[in-house]
């Protein structure tokens, strides 16, 4: 009997060691280090409709050390109590704006101070009140959702800043992020009818991204519920890179999405304007073109090629985004847009 039972505790024992060095390899040992230091407040948020949506009233510094040909750099994000970047602490949201912003890391600034980035800019040239609610990693999905949630401000116009990749992102339920597991998102899908609609995030990626990313795992407890979290989030991730949508798939979803957009800032009184902003002065999808229908577009394919054929870099050397040259140039080109289609009357009251 006594065999039997050192047998079984053997057995146990050797089993419990596998599953541990299993989530050791799994959730650590093969999850890469990102070259990001985080300082003071968190940056997001956990939010079961959309995934991720800004800290407010927060204060976050990033970090990010010099990586081949990339010089280390640092930048400040500062939010008002509704989530909205601004310039520095403290600041609350106004009852009313003339402008609302939305998008991803193009329209949000990233590695740029607020006072850099093209919303701001453009508050300045068209003297107008302007709330940015982008957010880096975002697509058409979650721009909607913020502008359907905000909708209270009354803007008089919205501006939504698309770039090609937001095709992709707008099916994917996991956004993109440095780790290899899931930074879960809304995304459309489809109903059992084949209509297109908004689904809920399947988990908690900004708390599992924010765990990794804190990197301390000294609980035991907290280690184990981590490290299944993250098994969790690689399985879902690749999941969503296996089921690979097809271009029709994706503009059908970019229509629905744009439709929507467009009726959401009707509702409130506001014209929608989508501003194109080029990746790597590439043109846009021709899909754009096909599913854009009757909404606004401004497309800066042609003012960002016009620059770079005059020498002018327009991107974050070694990394991608458009770098304060560029935001400028986008500032300028909407507000000329804007000025020659009336598409803004402000008011003294604002």
């Amino acid at each position: 009997m006594s065999k039997v039972r050192k047998t079984v505790a053997l057995l146990l024992a050797s089993t419990v060691v596998s599953l541990l060095a299993g989530i050791a390899i799994a959730s650590y040992l093969t999850v890469p280090h990102i070259p990001l230091l985080s300082e003071g407040d968190l940056l997001l948020v956990f939010d079961p409709e959309i995934g991720a949506r800004a800290n407010p009233s927060s204060h976050a510094r990033r970090i990010y050390p010099a990586v081949r040909d990339r010089k280390t750099f640092a930048f400040d994000i500062y939010t008002d109590d509704r989530g909205a970047r601004v310039d520095g602490p403290g600041q609350r949201s106004p009852e009313q704006v003339d402008i609302m912003v939305v998008g991803d890391s193009f329209t949000w600034g990233y590695a740029l101070a607020n006072e850099d980035t093209w919303a701001r800019h453009l508050s300045r040239e068209l003297d107008a009140s302007v709330s940015n609610f982008a957010m880096a990693a975002y697509g058409t999905t979650q721009s909607l959702q913020v502008l359907q949630r905000h909708g209270d401000l009354a803007p008089k116009l919205v501006v939504y800043g698309i770039i090609a990749h937001h095709f992709e992102r707008n099916l994917m339920p996991c956004l993109p992020s440095y780790y290899p597991f899931c930074f879960n998102a809304s995304h459309v899908t489809w109903n059992e009818a084949g209509e297109p609609r908004i689904g809920r995030p399947e988990s908690n990626g900004v708390r599992r991204f924010q765990r990794h990313l804190a990197g301390d795992f000294i609980d035991p407890i907290g280690w184990l519920d981590h490290g299944i979290d993250v098994i969790r989030g690689r399985i879902e991730y690749a999941r969503a890179t296996y089921n690979t949508p097809s271009d029709e798939k994706k503009e059908e979803a970019l229509a629905f999405l744009l439709r929507e957009m467009e009726r959401s800032a009707s509702a409130i009184g506001a014209k929608l304007l989508v501003v194109y902003l080029p990746t790597n002065y590439y043109s846009a999808p021709q899909g754009l073109q096909r599913v854009i229908g009757d909404v606004r577009l401004l497309d800066l394919t042609e003012a960002f090629q016009r620059e770079r054929d005059k020498g002018t870099n327009l991107y974050i050397v070694g990394d991608g985004h458009p770098n304060q040259a560029a935001h400028e140039l986008i500032s300028r080109e909407i507000a000329k847009y804007v000025r020659e289609n009336g598409l803004l009357e402000v008011t003294a009251s604002r």
